[in-house]
């Protein structure tokens, strides 16, 4: 059976670290350069989304998901973004992505996970999404349930995803120290 990772983007794979290194003035201010740049056509569709990910963070994600045979469920608001799993792959990638969340009247993070393992989780691993354990969430945002509470990885927008929390994420699934 595998794990899996209720994954979000922003405040995970990019962070205000990355657009300092870059010199771009932090988050908001390179967000609109970017879309600037795009409106102008100085830069394609495709590159304004990778510039908007961090290399460093997506090879943490990917050995990740390797070292713990983790799939990725998208919960991020990228997950609304035409093509996103191909921009992803572009960006370097290389796990699996099984689905997204959905979006639900309250837009708690926590409830759309949850609607996610409960509409799911039967056909995937053949149990009810409640007694489902093996997923852990990272995220920047705290929207969660209380139920979820051990399963939650909370990163910050400043850092973003860091070799700290993907140890924390690999003793969670393993239950050993390294």
């Amino acid at each position: 059976m595998k794990n899996i990772i209720f994954l979000d983007i922003d405040g995970v794979l990019n962070c205000e670290l990355l657009y300092e290194v870059r010199e771009l003035g932090g988050y908001k201010e390179a967000k609109k350069q970017l879309v600037k740049s795009v409106k102008s056509g100085a830069i394609n569709r495709l590159e304004y989304y990778q510039s908007r990910i961090c290399k460093n963070r997506m090879a943490m994600l990917n050995k990740l998901c390797e070292e713990t045979e983790s799939v990725v469920v998208l919960s991020s608001t990228w997950r609304k973004i035409d093509g996103v799993e191909e921009i992803l792959k572009q960006c370097g990638a290389t796990f699996e992505i099984i689905g997204k969340t959905g979006q639900c009247c309250s837009g708690i993070r926590g409830v759309e996970i949850y609607n996610w393992l409960d509409k799911n989780c039967k056909e995937l691993f053949g149990i009810h999404g409640s007694d489902f354990y093996r997923y852990a969430i990272i995220d920047d945002d705290s929207d969660m349930l209380l139920k979820q509470a051990q399963h939650f990885f909370q990163t910050d927008n400043y850092s973003g995803l860091t070799p700290n929390t993907c140890y924390k994420i690999k003793r969670f699934f393993t239950h050993k120290t390294f």
